[in-house]
């Protein structure tokens, strides 16, 4: 999940099983002959045990290969992600590598967002060097990368991931407006729209610029640069409403004397 921007119904009935994600379902055929043999219901069913007992005569689960596993844990972990638990969800991305080390790198993927997420900067960290340490020319990971030190303030540093990321990608549009955030915070302004326009039009470009300016607190060059985005596209909306945001009140002229 490239990072630009960042169900547990299954989840909850997979959490006894073991721990993953993948695992497969079977379908039993009511018309098979084990189903429809009356033979089934001749003996008198077992007394039900309730308390201790129950527990210490019921058979263990059945254990998985390690494999199956680890895509169980991998989809119940994708399936609590997906419905915003990242707490259970880290737990069973751990898990699934835990029982799979061919599963390593997936999950690590996932945790190294998640971890981002939830704040947890030195242990997203290790994940990354992994990651890195076996896919250095991967320009998303390097986006994710370059993306999680933006969230942190790092812009130097994100700005050197980003960079990395659109010269070995440079079709990549996420990154090129990522690094354009980066540029724009570090006061880069004319390397920062350079950046924006590799991915949207000169408009909207301007735009963005703007909007970094304006979170700044540099009132003024966010305006001028939402006028120049509206000279460039006057349809363009985001800019529109901006503008009448940040534009000061018009004063009321005074009622003319009867």
């Amino acid at each position: 999940m490239t990072r630009f921007f960042p169900a547990v119904g299954l989840a909850s009935f997979l959490l006894p099983l073991v721990a993953g994600c993948q695992g497969t379902t079977g379908t039993i055929h009511s018309g098979s002959g084990l189903l429809s043999s009356a033979r089934l219901w001749q003996s008198d069913p077992p007394a039900l045990l309730i308390g201790p007992e129950a527990a210490a005569q019921a058979p263990p689960p059945p254990e998985l290969p390690a494999p199956e596993a680890a895509r169980l844990a991998f989809r119940t972990a994708q399936e609590f992600e997906k419905n915003g638990r990242i707490p259970e969800a880290i737990q069973f991305y751990e898990k699934a590598r835990s029982h799979d080390p061919a599963m390593r790198l997936h999950a690590a993927r996932r945790l190294a967002v998640l971890y981002d997420l939830t704040g947890d900067f030195p242990k997203a960290d290790a994940e990354y060097a992994l990651l890195l340490q076996a896919h250095p020319k991967d320009a998303d990971l390097l986006n994710d990368l370059g993306y999680s030190h933006y969230c942190r303030g790092q812009w130097s540093t994100s700005e050197h991931y980003l960079t990395q990321a659109v010269q070995l990608q440079p079709q990549h549009k996420k990154a090129w407006i990522n690094l354009g955030l980066a540029r724009a915070q570090q006061g880069k302004v004319e390397e920062s729209l350079q950046a924006f326009q590799q991915a949207v039009s000169p408009a909207q470009a301007h735009c963005n610029l703007a909007f970094v300016l304006a979170a700044q607190g540099h009132r003024e060059q966010a305006l001028q640069h939402y006028r120049t985005a509206l000279q460039l596209d006057p349809s363009l909306r985001l800019a529109q409403a901006a503008l009448a945001r940040l534009s000061p009140p018009q004063a009321e002229s005074p009622a003319s004397a009867p």
